[in-house]
C-alpha cells in the first residue's frame, strides 16, 4: 500500500509541476530526502527535528466522534529535498525541491492523539508569517470535506450515474450552488443561532417554514431554522440525538423547496 501511495504521490507532484500550479498537502510517508551531507534521510524524521518557532493557539473543530476544542500547538519550517521513488519507470527521476511546515501539540487531552501535521508545498516558504499562512490554507480542508459531503450524501451526486462529464459538469453547476447555500446557512446557524433569520433568509422562504412550523418569522432565529428544516427531512431533534446529517438537510430543504414552489404558484394564482 504504502508503495502505490508513493507512485500516486509522485505523479501528482509531476501533474501539478506538468501545469504549472503549486500544491500543498499532508505529508503521509517517510519519503527518501537528501541530506546536505549527500546521505539518504527521510522526509517525516527531519521534520520532526526541526526546532520549533513558534507556539500558537488553534481550534480543532468537532470531527468523527471527537469534540472541537482549543489547544497550543508548536510550529516549524524548512526545506528538504525528495528523491523519486524506487521503482517507478512512470516517476520522474529528478528530485524535488518542497518547503515542509510542521504543526505538532505537545500536550493532547486525555483519550486525544496528539495532533501532528507535516505539510509539503511548492510555495516558498520563508518567514513565520508565511508559515502560518500556509496552516491556514490547510485548516480550510474541513471546510472543502464538508462541501464535498454535501455534495456526495446530501445531493448524492454519484447516485446520479450519469456518462458523460459534460453531463456532469451540467449537475455540478446546479448542485453547487445549493452544496455552497448549506453550508453558509449552516455556519450561520452553527456561530450565532439566536441571530434572527430574517437577516440570511430570504422573506418568502422564511414565512412559509415559520407557518410550517408553527413559529412566527419575525422571532425564528437562525438556529430555530436550521432545526425545522432538519424536521421536513425527518429529524427528530431529541435532546440525545447529534446535529442532522447532511442526508436529512437535504430532504429537509428539499421540501422547503417544494412548499416555496406551491407558495409562489399562490402568489400568482391570486394576482
Amino acid at each position: 500500500m504504502l508503495g502505490i501511495e508513493a507512485r500516486i504521490c509522485s505523479r501528482f507532484f509531476l501533474a501539478c509541476q506538468a501545469n504549472q500550479t503549486h500544491f500543498l498537502v499532508r505529508a503521509a510517508q517517510n519519503r527518501r530526502t537528501e541530506a546536505d551531507e549527500e546521505e539518504i534521510t527521510y522526509s517525516l524524521d527531519r521534520a520532526r527535528a526541526f526546532p520549533s518557532q513558534q507556539s500558537r493557539p488553534l481550534e480543532v473543530p468537532a470531527r468523527h466522534g471527537h469534540k472541537a476544542r482549543s489547544t497550543q500547538v508548536q510550529l516549524a519550517f524548512g526545506h528538504m529535498t525528495l528523491l523519486p521513488p524506487r521503482h517507478e519507470p512512470q516517476a520522474s527521476n529528478e528530485p524535488l525541491t518542497v518547503w515542509v511546515i510542521r504543526v505538532w501539540e505537545e500536550l493532547a487531552p486525555e483519550g486525544e492523539k496528539p495532533l501532528e501535521w507535516i505539510l509539503l508545498t511548492s510555495v516558498p516558504t520563508t518567514t513565520l508569517e508565511q508559515a502560518r499562512e500556509r496552516v491556514d490554507w490547510y485548516r480550510q480542508r474541513w471546510l472543502v470535506e464538508e462541501y464535498h459531503q454535501c455534495l456526495k450524501s446530501g445531493c448524492r451526486i454519484e447516485e446520479r450515474q450519469l456518462q458523460t462529464v459534460d453531463a456532469l459538469m451540467r449537475l455540478l453547476g446546479v448542485l453547487s450552488p445549493l452544496a455552497v447555500r448549506l453550508l453558509q446557512v449552516r455556519a450561520y446557524a452553527r456561530e450565532a443561532p439566536q441571530r434572527p433569520a430574517s437577516e440570511v433568509i430570504e422573506p418568502l422562504m422564511l414565512a412559509v417554514l415559520a407557518q410550517r412550523s408553527g413559529h412566527s418569522p419575525a422571532t425564528m432565529t437562525l438556529g430555530t431554522f436550521w432545526t425545522e428544516v432538519a424536521r421536513l427531512g425527518g429529524y427528530l431533534a431529541r435532546r440525545r440525538d447529534g446535529p442532522p446529517g447532511w442526508r436529512t438537510i437535504w430532504k429537509g430543504w428539499l421540501s422547503l423547496q417544494t412548499l416555496l414552489e406551491g407558495a409562489h404558484l399562490a402568489l400568482h394564482l391570486h394576482l
